[in-house]
């Protein structure tokens, strides 16, 4: 029994292709939600289009957001509703290869203390494949695994340190029970950069993660995406809030973090601000002054003070105050 859930913003050109390919699974889900998220193109005339054309194949439900703006609050209401055990994350602009939910479900039921499965995808622009595979780009095809059955693997705590680095999965290629991702508190909806691996870290601390090397998702890359180039910024900031807040929590003892899944939080803090000053000393003043805040109260103020960023940010400035001269 598995739920897609689809948040759209603006998704006319793309959605129609998107439900496309949930129509095609050959293990059909129960429910597929799209959510709009305040669009203001024809998105929502092309999913009731689609609810009328594909509906001897798939039962599409539209909701509005009504919450704040972002895929989080999106996704968080399609969630909330009481619905089938499994949950299919899928954003409006990329495709499921056939094979997503019977392999995706094959594998989260491998053992019964899973409560994430994913595999591998690609990444596709106007001009065709930019990236064969996710699992090779994140480091995950390379990492020590375990066999839990035939095509099934699972890095244990392996998963928590993964995630750590970077997102590890692509968040179309994925499927959760519903039960963890509500026990783990949801999307954080005051994040529009980075939402994702800051649920996936919650859960995973709940449950292991299981993975299949088969590729189930097509990335769509296009101007549009949040996950563009433009936005380094706002993800550098995403997972220093995500780390930090973590680390807090486990302070006050309301996370239930093990020893060595702390140890690897810790030592993951000051690189992911030394990323974000980085970026910030790039943006100019407003955004170094908000990154040396959350290094200071992550008790790391002295990284701000490191002359490489202070030198870049004195450039920047130097440069933005020729260009406003001009």
């Amino acid at each position: 029994m598995i739920e897609v859930v689809i948040p759209a913003y603006n998704a006319g050109p793309f959605l129609r292709e998107t439900l496309e390919s949930v129509a095609a699974q050959a293990l059909r889900p129960a429910r597929v939600t799209v959510v709009d998220d305040s669009s203001t193109d024809d998105t929502v005339a092309v999913a009731e289009a689609c609810a009328a054309a594909l509906r001897d194949r798939i039962a599409i439900r539209i909701l509005r957001n009504p919450g704040p703006r972002g895929p989080s609050a999106a996704r968080n209401l399609a969630i909330r509703a009481e619905g089938p055990e499994f949950v299919a994350l899928l954003d409006a602009d990329d495709l499921l290869a056939p094979s997503h939910h019977a392999l995706l479900l094959a594998a989260i039921s491998a053992a019964p203390d899973l409560v994430l499965a994913y595999a591998d995808h690609t990444v596709f622009g106007p001009s065709g494949t930019i990236q064969e595979s996710g699992l090779a780009h994140s480091g995950v095809a390379s990492l020590a695994a375990e066999t839990i059955a035939p095509g099934v693997f699972t890095l244990g705590e392996g998963s928590f340190r993964a995630l750590l680095r970077t997102g590890i999965f692509g968040t179309s290629a994925c499927l959760f029970r519903r039960s963890a991702a509500l026990a783990a508190g949801l999307f954080d909806e005051a994040m529009m950069h980075g939402e994702d691996t800051d649920l996936f870290l919650r859960m995973s601390l709940a449950g292991r993660f299981a993975f299949r090397r088969e590729v189930v998702a097509h990335k769509r890359v296009h101007g549009s995406n949040l996950t563009h180039e433009r936005n380094a910024l706002m993800f550098c900031r995403g997972t220093v809030r995500s780390l930090t807040r973590l680390a807090a929590e486990d302070r006050a003892g309301r996370a239930a973090l093990s020893a060595p899944q702390r140890a690897a939080l810790l030592e993951a803090i000051p690189p992911a601000l030394r990323g974000h000053l980085y970026a910030a000393s790039r943006a100019g003043l407003g955004a170094y002054r908000d990154a040396a805040g959350m290094a200071a109260r992550a008790g790391h103020a002295r990284l701000a003070a490191a002359p490489r960023h202070l030198l870049r940010l004195a450039k920047h400035s130097l440069l933005h105050a020729a260009r406003r001269g001009h």
